[in-house]
Order: C-alpha cells, then structure tokens, then sequence
C-alpha cells in the first residue's frame, strides 16, 4: 500500500483516511506497550544491545524479503537524514531505553514515553515555528495525570534512580528528534514506498548498533548460544524484531503521514496504560482503581488534544 504524501502538519485527510490512521495509532501503543514486560525479561540473559541488534536485523530481513526493491537515492542531503533516523529512532532511542531498564523499574521506565509527545511539541515551535492549540495542552496535561495514576498507582514515594531516569529522559529527547526529522524524510522522499525509508532507517540502526554489541560481547567475555534456543527468550525476541519493529514502524510511520505528527504522538500517551495491562495478563499483576481512572484520564486527554 503506497500513500500520498502530505506534510506531517497538515492532516486534511478524508474521514475513512483518518479513522484508518486512528487504528494503526492503537494497534502499534498496543504492541509497544508491551515491550517494556518483553526487553526486561530478556535483559537477565542478554546485552541491552544484543537485544537491539537481532530485534533490527530480524526487521530488515523481513522487511527485505518482503519487497527488495532498493530505496530511490535523492541526494546526500536526503540520505543524510536517513543516517540520522537511524542513529536517533533506530539505535540511541532503544539502546538508552533498554540500557535505563538496568537502573531504573518499568514502571519508571514507561514516564518516558508520555513526554516525547511533549518535546515533539517543543521542538515543533522551536525548530519549526509550528504554533500548538490550548486543547493540545490541556490534552496533554489531562494525560499527564492520567500516567501518573496509571504508573506509581497512589503510591508517589517511588525510589528514583538518577541515572536510569536520565537515561529515560534523554531517550525521550531522541525520539522527538527521530520524530522531527522523519517529517523531512517523507517530503524529500515523496512517492517513495514508507516501507522501503522503514528497512533504510534499520540498516543504519543496525551499522549504529554493531559497535555497542561488540563491545558488550568483548566486555562480557563470552557469547552463550543456549540462550537463542530457549523458547521464551527466541519467542521474545521475535515479538520484538518482527511484531514491535517490522511491523509497527512501517504502521507508526503510515500513522504520522495520515494523522500529523502531533495527532499521531498523542497515542504516545496510552503506552503506559498498554503496558500495564500487558504486565497483569503476562505477569500477574493486580488491576486496581487507579489503573481504571488513569486509564480514562489519558484516553480524554487524546481526545481532548485532537481537536
């Protein structure tokens, strides 16, 4: 399937368009929300980086054998940006993420997401001069609430880890920037298939990543194989390279040129309400009152943003 291009910012779309967009946006929370359970399960046998590197090569692959026609090259200017998704959203975005994961809890971990929307904002005004509305704001801090209840569940005296929560800030920042600059990809890239500028965003994430792999393996001393033919571990790993990776970035990227990359990240919100979720069917959780208005909170405060 191949979409005309618009500007991220302009999201005239005709209404079957729009809902179209609206439901790749909650199926791709769904899927992400569910990493945070899926990386921290992996992290007691393998390298924050490992999981990184054969979660992207597991991508390219299938995105490859799906359809391996090259990518159309339009310039240094052009591929340069494609450099930078890749170093941004495709390698210090998870490598930061899985890396905080050692440091900090998941549930510390999940805040991160609910202020990429935020600094995509910021960096839109900044960079771009692109105004936001007071019913975006008030979106956005309606939610904010929402994933404070849904995250620390009445109980505000978290530990905090400094490093592990800078590290999630920063990965915050990275991702808001991945966001920025795919918008300029799609412009210069227009008529090209978003499923070829996905496998090119992976191949450089993957160039970017090797390095971290490699001295992670180097450092650590050894490479156990045994731990690729458990079946947790290999069904994790292919959730995350073909479910989280594959498909969800060629869905998140279909999301941004339909709805707008404002509109598109205000599903970045409904993340920590997936994941928990995630976590009390996976892992047993409890599902209390303050998951249920949290819950309801984020989803008014998208609502809200939208108009």
């Amino acid at each position: 399937m191949r979409f005309h291009h618009k500007t991220l910012f302009q999201t005239t779309q005709a209404p079957s368009r729009m809902i179209f967009g609206h439901i790749l946006a909650l199926l791709t929370m769904i899927v992400w929300g569910a990493t945070f359970s899926s990386t921290k399960t992996l992290l007691e046998d393998f390298l924050a980086s490992e999981i990184l590197l054969f979660r992207f090569f597991v991508a390219f692959l299938f995105l490859l054998l799906l359809r391996p026609k090259a990518l159309e090259f339009r310039g240094i200017k052009a591929e340069i940006l494609l450099v930078l998704c890749g170093l941004s959203g495709g390698c210090l975005y998870f490598l930061l993420e899985n890396i905080a994961l050692y440091f900090t809890t998941a549930s510390n971990a999940s805040v991160l997401v609910s202020i990429n929307p935020i600094f995509t904002g910021i960096l839109g005004f900044l960079l771009l001069k692109k105004p936001l509305s007071r019913y975006f704001l008030w979106g956005f801090l309606l939610a904010s609430v929402g994933i404070v209840f849904v995250i620390f569940r009445g109980e505000f005296s978290v530990t905090l880890s400094p490093l592990g929560d800078m590290l999630c800030l920063l990965a915050g920042v990275v991702w808001s920037f991945y966001t920025i600059i795919l918008d300029k990809v799609f412009i210069l890239f227009k008529g090209q298939s978003h499923l070829l500028i996905t496998r090119k965003v992976f191949f450089y994430g993957i160039i970017f990543t090797l390095p971290f792999a490699i001295f992670g393996t180097f450092e650590r001393g050894d490479f156990p194989l045994h731990r690729f033919v458990e079946i947790p571990n290999l069904l994790n790993l292919l959730f995350l390279g073909f479910v989280a990776s594959a498909l969800c970035y060629l869905s998140w990227n279909a999301t941004m040129k339909i709805l707008g990359i404002y509109k598109a990240s205000a599903y970045i919100y409904t993340i920590p309400l997936f994941g928990v979720l995630s976590a009390v069917l996976s892992l047993g959780e409890t599902l209390d009152s303050y998951i249920i208005i949290g819950g309801i909170l984020i989803l008014l405060g998208l609502v809200l943003s939208q108009k």
